[in-house]
C-alpha cells in the first residue's frame, strides 16, 4: 500500500525545479534538494525514487506550470500576433528573467541531444512551443511561410532566454521583439 505524502508537492516540485534551474541537474546533489525542497533524502527516494525521479517531476512540473500555462494565457484558442508578441514580451519579466533561465533551455544547453535525464523533458517543451506558436500563426500567416516564421520564433525566444542566463542585459530585446511581430504583421494573410 502507498503511503501518503505529508507535503505540498507543488511546493517541492517548486523548489526543485528553482534548485535545478540555477544549479543545472548536474550542479545540484541531494543535500542542495534536501535544503530547497524541506524533504529528506529518505523522503525524496521515497517520493521519486532519486534525483532523476525527481528532476523529471520537476521538468514537468515547469512544463504545466510555466510553459502551458504561458501558452494559454499568450498563445491560446483566440489569440493572434499580439498575444503570442506578448509571450515574447513576458519572457523579459517573468521568473526566467532572474538570471537562472529557463529549465528547457538550460536544460537542452546542458544536455544537447544525448540522450539523458532531460530528453522527454526537452522534446514535450519544444514540442509545445513550436505547437503553440504553429496554431496562432497558422490563423495569422500564409501557410506556406508558417514552418520557417515558427522555426524563426522559436530561436529568438531560445536566444533571449541564453542571453537571459549568461547575465546579459536584453533591454534591447523589447525593440527586437516589437520588430520581429511588426514584419509578421505585414505578412498577414
Amino acid at each position: 500500500m502507498a503511503r501518503t505524502r505529508s507535503f505540498d508537492e507543488g511546493h517541492v516540485l517548486w523548489a526543485a525545479m528553482d534548485a535545478f534551474r540555477r544549479e543545472g541537474f548536474g550542479g545540484v546533489s541531494i543535500k542542495a534538494l534536501e535544503a530547497a525542497t524541506g524533504l529528506t533524502s529518505g523522503s525524496i527516494y521515497n517520493a521519486y525514487g532519486d534525483k532523476d525521479g525527481l528532476y523529471r517531476a520537476a521538468f514537468n512540473h515547469y512544463i504545466d506550470a510555466v510553459i502551458r500555462r504561458r501558452l494559454e494565457t499568450y498563445a491560446g484558442e483566440a489569440a493572434g500576433l499580439d498575444g503570442l508578441e506578448q509571450l515574447f514580451l513576458s519572457m523579459l519579466c517573468s521568473p526566467e528573467a532572474d538570471s537562472h533561465g529557463c529549465l528547457l533551455t538550460n536544460a537542452a544547453v546542458e544536455f544537447g541531444a544525448r540522450p539523458s535525464v532531460a530528453t522527454d523533458g526537452v522534446r514535450d517543451g519544444f514540442a509545445l512551443l513550436e505547437q503553440g506558436m504553429r496554431r496562432v500563426l497558422e490563423r495569422e500567416i500564409a501557410g506556406d511561410r508558417v514552418d520557417l516564421v515558427v522555426t524563426r520564433l522559436l530561436l529568438l525566444y531560445q536566444g533571449i532566454l541564453v542571453l537571459v542566463r549568461a547575465g546579459r542585459d536584453v533591454a534591447a530585446c523589447v525593440d527586437v521583439i516589437h520588430a520581429e511581430f511588426n514584419q509578421l504583421r505585414e505578412m498577414r494573410s
